[in-house]
């Protein structure tokens, strides 16, 4: 924000500068461009401390103040975050409201922090690899499309839903408004968020061969927190 934002935008706008002015040409002309950027905010590692919260069950208390000094250090050292703060890190039900997802997120280096509201739909774009075609935002409806290419060629519709504005019935009568069949095979793969009864399995007609196909529906869900934290 201090230092490669502004300088960008300065090429941007002109092409000469002096002093911290823009300097125009005989004609008048700054010869600036025509360009867009995106600034992307990750979260960073005091971030993801400050999202921690630490829950120990009184079977877990009692197990650990039991333990000699030294295991008891050694717990604390390689097990107390992996067991006691997994819970407060993103999981299955953050992704029913998925537009109001928030992390604190630090301002400072004394430790202050900001709420702030986290684009889990975006996130999810970069870690599929999607090169997006198209956003259908429609927020106060409860639902956001994206359709795009996956990174082996096949086409995806990733779509999000607020569970409680549409509800486990009110997904398919949605889907068939918006014209989405999981019969036809515009896209290769489709994500959904929240419980479903989205058929995988398809008979056709006599007419038109009678051959039973699936259709690749997948849990936006587990295939986030599978991405977000491979390796990890």
């Amino acid at each position: 924000d201090t230092v490669l934002k502004p300088r960008i935008q300065k090429v941007v706008f002109s092409e000469n500068w002096k002093e911290g002015k823009a300097q125009a040409n005989n004609t008048g002309n700054y010869n600036g461009i025509s360009h867009a950027f995106k600034v992307l905010k990750i979260e960073s590692y005091e971030d993801t401390l400050n999202n921690l919260e630490l829950i120990r069950t009184k079977p877990q208390a009692d197990w650990v103040n039991n333990l000699p000094p030294d295991e008891r250090s050694q717990y604390l050292m390689h097990y107390m975050l992996t067991l006691e703060s997994k819970k407060s890190l993103l999981s299955v039900t953050d992704f029913l409201k998925p537009f109001n997802y928030q992390l604190n997120i630090t301002t400072d280096s004394a430790g202050a922090y900001q709420t702030r509201t986290v684009d889990l739909v975006e996130t999810f774009n970069y870690l599929l690899g999607l090169r997006v075609k198209q956003i259908d935002m429609q927020l106060e409806k409860g639902f956001v499309q994206v359709i795009g290419t996956l990174p082996n060629g096949e086409s995806a519709l990733v779509f999000w839903r607020d569970c409680d504005k549409i509800g486990y019935e009110q997904l398919n009568k949605l889907l068939d408004k918006l014209h989405i069949n999981p019969r036809d095979t515009e896209y290769d793969v489709i994500y959904v968020n929240g419980d479903h009864n989205i058929p995988t399995v398809f008979q056709s007609t006599n007419d038109e061969g009678g051959i039973t196909r699936s259709q690749k529906i997948r849990q936006i869900e587990s295939e986030f927190l599978d991405k977000m934290f491979a390796g990890a």
